[in-house]
């Protein structure tokens, strides 16, 4: 399916400083690009439509699934991890191109960059593609826990964290060494960040009679947890702001929920509706929540605790970037 369209609109002044925002969308092989320059301008172009016909890049299968991106060392430049066709390309934004194409592993879900590599979790084959990203070339397949769905660094260590959904586990990747070693849990996690030293895990928990939610914390120096917050429902994504809240997507009652970390307690909670997902921070006032269910982008300003504005998308929005 071929899909080009854009419409203008008013974002405010508040957004006009932000740049551009990319959102992957899985369900139609699309990406949703929004201009906050001067008049919002908000475009969804189909994937293949950047294909570079000049270099006869090969792409295995019908669907694509675009769903997770990271910024390039070269500028204007991204990586798009498809979960469908289990590739990764490598995007010119100025150009519209995609320059190349590299096979990972089975349904890949997250990507880092860190010191000239790129990393991917592939989540139905076990495992952690590392890329050589100065060649953009396949290095090795690292076998990690079962169902990884997602990767942080500890740039001060330079370990490759790897969240697996389903072995109640850790993975711990020394790049420097090229060993490796395991953080053991009591829940499965599906979503972590670092700040300063400290691993903050989300897990869930639905065993057919409650569905629960936690958030530990994780002294990175000797891998034990100092902090457990328990919290019902299914959530499925997380954020820190300021290092004081957290903030939660959840999936199941489609609400974003703020978390205050000293204090334990949910502090507020605002309907977005239907599933949102992902989450990322301007590093200002503006959470940017994809949508899965409803195909939208939400704008919650969270200065005001409300939304600021919904915009349109293609279907199953998912990762989100801002150049």
């Amino acid at each position: 399916m071929s899909i080009n369209c854009y419409i203008n609109v008013d974002g405010g002044e508040i957004l006009k400083k932000k740049g551009i925002l990319i959102v992957a969308n899985t369900g139609d092989d699309s990406l949703t690009i929004v201009d906050f320059r001067k008049k919002l301008k908000v475009e969804t172009v189909s994937l293949l439509s950047f294909v570079n016909l000049e270099k006869e890049l090969y792409l295995d299968g019908f669907y694509i699934g675009p769903y997770e991106m990271s910024m390039s060392s070269e500028e204007n430049k991204i990586y798009i991890v498809n979960a469908y066709n289990n590739t990764v390309f490598k995007m010119d934004m100025d150009k519209r191109k995609i320059e190349d194409v590299v096979v990972v592993g089975s349904f890949p879900t997250s990507i880092k960059t860190f010191e000239g590599y790129i990393f991917i979790s592939n989540t139905d084959s076990n495992s952690v593609s590392i890329l050589d990203e100065k060649n953009f070339q396949l290095i090795q397949n690292v076998p990690v826990g079962e169902k990884p769905v997602d990767i942080e660094i500890d740039r001060d260590t330079k370990k490759i964290l790897v969240a697996n959904s389903n072995s109640y586990s850790i993975d711990v990747i020394d790049i420097n060494s090229e060993g490796e070693g395991k953080i053991k849990l009591d829940k499965n996690p599906i979503k972590i960040f670092i700040e300063k030293g400290y691993m903050y895990v989300l897990s869930y928990i639905n065993n057919g009679i409650i569905n629960q939610s936690n958030i530990s914390i994780i002294n990175l120096h000797d891998r034990q947890i100092v902090k457990s917050i328990n919290l019902k429902g299914i959530f499925n994504n997380m954020i820190m702001i300021n290092k004081k809240f957290i903030y939660l997507t959840n999936i199941d009652d489609g609400f974003l929920y703020k978390l205050d970390i000293k204090e334990d307690r949910i502090l507020t909670k605002n309907f977005l509706k239907g599933m949102p997902n992902k989450i990322l921070w301007d590093k200002d006032k503006m959470l940017f929540i994809t949508n899965i269910s409803e195909n939208i982008l939400t704008i919650f300003d969270i200065d005001k605790d409300k939304i600021y504005m919904n915009i349109n998308t293609g279907k199953e929005p998912n990762g989100l970037l801002l150049l």
